[in-house]
């Protein structure tokens, strides 16, 4: 595996040790910002944040914080015509816990709704992985394909073919950030506020930081679609508030290389610039190897992540655990938003538009990472009659 890592540098920096060497870091360069009004500085010794534009960065995580509601996103349909048919449910991971209980969560509403034989697809990801999975679809007769976590379809191209020859509906479910065109290879797909999830983190950062540069590391899984604009908007984020006079190194670890690579690089970026501050996650299913190099370096850096998974959040609930803040979507909300797009296609009525096709993100940090306790780990519960009202026909749940 190859690691491939940039920096967007701080001018004051010196130069980097040999140290950066071993997890193949790159300069390149950051615009400032094109004025001081621009970036907000307040002309400070030290910060480059004013105080008006921290405290409007302070709202933007309270409101992210707050409990979300549920709106429907599409008109009622009757479900009806899916009484028999039968759905095959695949994760992008297994080992990536919140995805792989959204997988199983969707076949049990399709079981509920009339759909008994459906089934879920345990798998190790990848490309490889995948084929099996939807040749399995393919050759079994299957009405339906669930696409769990961002699967990107293009890396299945021919299967996305065989697919629609043998009239299979596949919905791509959490697949890419609401600001991207639904894929042309699929039936349809809901997505995510991936990127606000890390406009949201950096603001929390800056925040932690009382509006004073900082160096950020930003940690990816390029594999998975969503991990490249998360990336590009944590340093977007930090070009525009706060110029040159903040850093961001990047490195990437696919998800199945995280129990091996992901502590040794993360502790290489240490070494490398000591200075980091913020370490931003893609996934957070990353959390537990990146926390152990923390605490290992000794360094006053926080994670900020992107999933609301249970287990980063429990971590969080841990003072000892350096963690900032963990933003992302209800898995079991997910389940209902993306089992309401399939159910659709399925029974020939007309996809919700991609971009307005998502469940709502909220913001846990150790102030409210408490309530994200079972059944509705901190996101309610009225979702889910909510969607069970727009199925029409449906048997009670």
């Amino acid at each position: 595996m190859a690691l491939r890592a940039t920096r967007t540098p701080r001018a004051r920096r010196l130069a980097l040790p040999a140290a950066a060497v071993a997890i193949g870091l790159v300069t390149v360069g950051c615009a400032p910002s094109s004025s001081e009004e621009d970036s907000g500085s307040s002309g400070e010794a030290g910060t480059v944040i004013s105080a008006d534009v921290l405290d409007e960065l302070r709202a933007v995580v309270e409101e992210a914080a707050a409990v979300p509601e549920f709106e429907p996103q599409g008109p009622a349909f009757s479900v009806a015509p899916l009484a028999g048919q039968k759905i095959l449910s695949m994760p992008v991971s297994s080992q990536l816990k919140g995805c792989d209980d959204m997988a199983r969560q969707v076949v049990d509403i399709a079981k509920s709704i009339g759909m008994p034989d459906s089934t879920y697809f345990q798998n190790d990801g990848g490309p490889a992985a995948w084929v099996q999975g939807m040749n399995q679809a393919i050759n079994g007769g299957y009405d339906g394909v669930a696409l769990v976590c961002g699967i990107d379809p293009a890396s299945l191209a021919p299967q996305m073919a065989a697919a629609e020859a043998a009239g299979i509906e596949v919905v791509d479910m959490h697949l890419a950030d609401v600001s991207e065109p639904a894929s042309d290879l699929i039936a349809a797909q809901t997505n995510g506020e991936f990127n606000r999830a890390m406009e949201v983190s950096v603001a929390a950062a800056l925040v932690e930081a009382n509006g004073n540069p900082i160096d950020a590391l930003m940690i990816t899984s390029n594999e998975n679609p969503p991990s490249i604009g998360m990336e590009q908007t944590v340093k977007d984020e930090f070009a525009r508030l706060c110029g040159d006079e903040c850093g961001v190194e990047t490195i990437n670890i696919p998800i199945t290389e995280y129990a091996t690579k992901l502590s040794g690089a993360v502790s290489s970026a240490l070494v490398a610039n000591p200075d980091i501050e913020a370490v931003f996650m893609a996934f957070d299913a990353q959390t537990p190897f990146v926390v152990s190099a923390l605490k290992a370096s000794r360094t006053d850096a926080k994670t900020y992540a992107f999933g609301a998974d249970e287990p980063a959040i429990e971590m969080m609930t841990d003072p000892s655990n350096p963690m900032g803040g963990d933003m992302g979507p209800s898995f079991p909300w997910m389940a209902y938003s993306g089992a309401d797009q399939l159910f659709r296609v399925m029974a020939g009525e007309p996809a919700i538009p991609a971009a307005e096709a998502f469940a709502p993100y909220r913001m846990f940090t150790p102030e409210n990472a408490d309530e994200a306790t079972p059944p509705d780990y901190g996101f309610g519960d009225s979702y889910v009659q909510g969607y069970r009202d727009l199925w029409l026909d449906a048997p009670p749940a």
